[in-house]
């Protein structure tokens, strides 16, 4: 996969999944049911086929071209086996689906899928060294974060299938690859490239970033780091502020404190206490009727023994 427009188009496509895979799975029997599996299985298809279709074409152009790269039949080879895999997860995922349920499989065997998908993508960015000092390769070792925690949450699914948190892990490294190859894209192809390096192509699938003094090289791998860091900063900056909007709107379970006169109000009996002295062998008794008026009767014992009853509305 070489060029802007793959590279944009495959952020764009990790980002939509990464949306539908954070789309909670709904229980209910409806029509709507498998609509979230749908949009997931169908856009992963989409992804894909055209990753297929670019490392078929970079293929084609190296085998027609008959250059003198070395590299540039193999490289495209090299990600057919990820991209394979990821559409077998998707096609096993759409007809596994109802109504047609022409091959149903249970939803572990289709997450192993994903799994050994995601497993094959982290082997192919981690063994994709062509050059040791091209400023590519800063990228894509930082493209395994995201790639290993797919990995992690898939793991994670197959063994708590039922769980949300793993789900939306998933989703979170999903979002981090596309925004990454986002970055990648402008990075390598455009005039945002970092001062003083040049990419060098030798075939379509094989290039490399080049820079013209060791200072240059040290401050191009350090803004790759930097630029992943504000990639994260924005992916959980963006996830507190949705978390926070559905937490919100959210209708609340539990009930708040009423104050203590709606207490009053609720009461129909009346409620009685006893205030004992220390000095005297004497009562007071409060009585509440508990109604809206607040009628309150304290029964005071007087010193011949008599009790005189004050009420206080």
């Amino acid at each position: 996969m070489s060029g802007l427009l793959p590279f944009f188009v495959a952020g764009l496509g990790f980002l939509f999944i990464s949306a539908v895979e954070s789309i909670p799975f709904s229980s209910a029997p409806s029509r709507s049911r498998y609509l979230p599996l749908r949009l997931r299985y169908t856009s992963s298809l989409t992804l894909s086929s055209l990753f297929l279709l670019s490392s078929l074409l970079s293929l084609s152009l190296s085998l027609s071209t008959h250059s003198h790269d070395p590299l540039g039949a193999s490289l495209p080879l090299s990600s057919l086996a990820a991209s394979s895999f990821f559409l077998l997860y998707s096609l096993s995922g759409l007809l596994s689906l109802p109504p047609l349920s022409l091959l149903p499989l249970p939803s572990s065997f289709l997450d192993l899928l994903a799994f050994f998908s995601f497993s094959l993508q982290f082997i192919f960015f981690y063994l994709r060294r062509k050059d040791l000092d091209g400023i590519e390769n800063r990228y894509f070792d930082l493209l395994l974060v995201p790639i290993l925690l797919c990995i992690l949450s898939t793991l994670l699914i197959i063994s708590w299938p039922t769980s949300l948190v793993p789900r939306l892990a998933r989703a979170a490294g999903l979002a981090l690859q596309g925004t990454w190859f986002l970055q990648m894209a402008f990075s390598f192809f455009t005039n945002a490239i970092s001062h003083g390096c040049d990419i060098h192509h030798k075939s379509r699938a094989n290039y490399t970033i080049k820079c013209k003094t060791h200072e240059d090289y040290h401050r191009a791998r350090a803004i790759a780091t930097l630029q992943f860091n504000c990639h994260l900063a924005l992916l959980i900056v963006t996830a507190t502020v949705i978390y926070g909007l559905l937490a919100r709107n959210k209708p609340s379970n539990h009930n708040g404190y009423r104050p203590l006169n709606k207490e009053l109000q609720m009461g129909t009996a009346i409620s009685t206490f006893t205030l004992d002295s220390d000095e005297e062998d004497t009562e007071i008794v409060v009585e509440s009727n508990g109604h809206e008026s607040g009628h309150v009767a304290l029964h005071v014992p007087d010193q011949n023994g008599t009790v005189e009853k004050i009420s206080r509305d």
